[in-house]
């Protein structure tokens, strides 16, 4: 059970959240942001900065080449101003499916000040995390948003993707209306994203891998995902490149985050099931179908362009207004699946902190029940919504809790749920957040503030530039995707079906109908495994590769790590993730490093671990592009 208690790690926080929440009619000072250099500064990590990179990515046939591109957020110490020097490692990250670079944005910055603060050659360790974009954030068209972030005025980024009469009489934001300037592209316009498959993908990763310049017998690249992307680290290390080199032989580690490792569960395809894979490609190719997600409702969730522009919209109302004014975007919008608790969430009245916590935590009203039902696997621990029910409405459930089991079973039973229903809820407060209170509160990985601050983040240095495209249905657009967006815009069903397929077998070896794919999993051997995940194995049963001797697993019950793995960095066993939720994994508080063990509340269980492991394995240095070598520039 959750304590109600709690303990602030900023104390500009402390006075927004004393008492959890603000007479309705309270207006605090919305906030302004800077610009140049100190516009990339992470918040929370002076001594890190972030630059929103593209290169030339993969040639997808059919794609426009100027949409041909890998984008990546790159992370990297402050101190190294225009000139980075040698790193002692680079790590380049993968997100999940839905996921992008802000869902890294603290690990990475973890990794980045940590090392800072360790020797390498009587000099601060040095270490870069790239993370990618999904391809589909490359067609955002964010030049409202930056203006929005420029000029200090959220309303310019409303007014243009949802529509300036879009709230409600309420004083919420509801549905786009006719008024909005912007509208999605179309099934149509994108159809050369059926080609945006696997191969794109790990093109684009060649193209971020072939910057990293290593020295002479060096060996200081590593490759990580989370979730979908940790399915996705294990493909590549098993694929031929182009060059006939297998994607492992480049790489000084695998680094697998709640998802994977691995070798696949088939040894390979049947004639069927390649049959059917094709079947479905030359569907997408046709226009029979979507190339990319659009779906209200999605696992109990949103998807698509539209709901991923008011998510963009939002996080310019989290980096611009103050975390105690109250929040105008709803957490259940038209079109969401039904789910118990809406009526609460569409009623209960928010701080801009509290929407964000709300948002994302796997259950805000601790043992209501309150959220998605995705998010309860996918979300983070944050906090809890400071809620109490009206006095006279506690038995007003929105669910009626069944009936305690029967017999000996009743003691197993966990008590049930009274999810809260909008009677509950006062109309006259704006409700507020109470973060989890480190070893004094709650036993909970993440904050609020953090979820926010990464939502409401985008780098103002960046190489990315508009371009103009002829689209089939839109016509003439200018794409400008140079404000980093923390939903991807347009997600591919190519790759996401891909991935799955890839995926499932232990060798794949296809040419057929412009798909050229080699990949074999007993290619994975030799090199070092890093897992940190929610499940369990005891020992390191959970290695599936067989030639991989150095690895190391951090779980919910303790670390596990081979003789091998043991000798270069031994691990306290002790360190656990038994308080980890699926995106903890890479948004974790480490507000507490090296006050408590890792994994503990305020203690990062993946940076606490990582950067040592990194660093213990990584041999020589590599040179990485200047900014200036990149073209990289302020935006504002």
């Amino acid at each position: 059970m959750r304590s109600t208690t709690s303990r602030f790690a900023a104390a500009g926080l402390a006075a927004i959240l004393l008492a959890g929440s603000l007479p309705a009619d309270a207006a605090p000072a919305a906030r302004t942001l800077p610009g140049g250099d100190a516009g990339s500064r992470v918040p929370g990590y002076p001594d890190v900065m972030a630059e929103y990179i593209q290169l030339p990515g993969g040639k997808a046939p059919g794609t426009p080449a100027s949409l041909n591109t890998a984008s990546f957020l790159r992370v990297r110490p402050a101190a190294d101003g225009a000139r980075p020097g040698p790193a002692n490692a680079v790590i380049v990250g993968l997100p999940g499916f839905s996921s992008t670079p802000p869902h890294w944005l603290f690990l990475a910055s973890q990794m980045v000040s940590r090392a800072s603060k360790e020797s390498c050659g009587n000099q601060p360790c040095r270490v870069e995390v790239w993370v990618l974009q999904r391809r589909g954030a490359n067609l955002a068209e964010t030049e409202a948003l930056t203006e929005a972030r420029r000029k200090g005025d959220p309303a310019l980024a409303l007014n243009h993707y949802l529509g300036a009469d879009s709230i409600g009489p309420n004083g919420q934001v509801g549905s786009p209306t006719a008024s909005a300037k912007w509208k999605p592209l179309t099934q149509t316009d994108l159809a050369f994203m059926a080609d945006w498959g696997f191969e794109t993908y790990a093109a684009d990763v060649d193209a971020m891998i072939g910057r990293i310049r290593e020295r002479s017998g060096a060996r200081n690249i590593f490759l990580a995902g989370h979730s979908q992307g940790g399915g996705f680290v294990a493909n590549y290390a098993a694929r031929k490149r182009p060059d006939g080199r297998r994607g492992v032989e480049g790489l000084a580690g695998l680094i697998f985050l709640d998802g994977g490792p691995s070798a696949g569960v088939q040894p390979e395809p049947t004639a069927a099931e390649l049959d059917a894979y094709f079947t479905r490609v030359s569907a997408l190719r046709s226009g029979k179908d979507r190339v990319y997600t659009d779906a209200n409702g999605l696992l109990g969730a949103i998807a698509g362009p539209a709901s991923a522009a008011s998510q963009s919209v939002t996080g310019v109302y989290y980096a611009l207004s103050d975390p105690s004014a109250e929040a105008i975007f709803p957490l259940r919008v038209a079109g969401m699946a039904p789910a118990p608790g809406d009526d609460f969430l569409k009623t209960a009245r928010m701080t801009w902190l509290a929407r964000a916590g709300a948002s994302f935590d796997t259950d805000p009203v601790p043992g209501g029940g309150v959220q998605m039902q995705i998010l309860q696997f996918l979300g983070q621990g944050l906090g809890r919504l400071d809620f109490t029910p009206m006095p006279g409405t506690e038995d007003r459930c929105d669910r009626t809790p069944p009936p305690p089991a029967a017999g000996p079973m009743r003691a197993l039973a966990p008590p049930p749920k009274c999810v809260p229903s909008g009677a509950m809820a006062d109309p006259g407060r704006v409700h507020g957040w109470i973060e989890p209170g480190g070893a004094s509160g709650p036993k909970e990985a993440g904050r609020a503030e953090l979820w926010m601050n990464a939502q409401a983040f985008a780098p103002t240095r960046s190489n990315i530039r508009p371009v103009t495209v002829s689209f089939a249905e839109s016509g003439r657009r200018r794409i400008d995707a140079s404000d980093m967006v923390a939903s991807n815009w347009y997600p591919s069903e190519r790759w996401d079906f891909d991935a799955g397929f890839v995926g499932r077998y232990k060798t794949l070896k296809v040419d057929r109908d412009g798909v050229k794919l080699d990949v074999d999993k007993a290619a994975i051997a030799g090199v070092p495994v890093y897992v940190a995940r929610q499940g369990f194995t005891q020992g390191v049963s959970g290695n599936p590769f067989p030639g991989v001797k150095d690895y190391t697993e951090v779980n919910k019950t303790g670390t596990w790590q081979t003789p091998e793995a043991k000798a270069i960095s031994p691990l306290d066993p002790a360190i656990n993730a038994a308080i980890y939720f699926h995106t903890d994994f890479v948004g974790a508080d480490d507000s507490r490093a090296g006050q408590a063990r890792p994994g503990e509340p305020g203690v990062s269980a993946v940076s606490g671990t990582l950067v040592d492991w990194v660093l213990k394995r990584a041999k020589g240095l590599a040179d990485t592009p200047s900014p200036a070598a990149l073209g990289v520039r302020a935006r504002y």
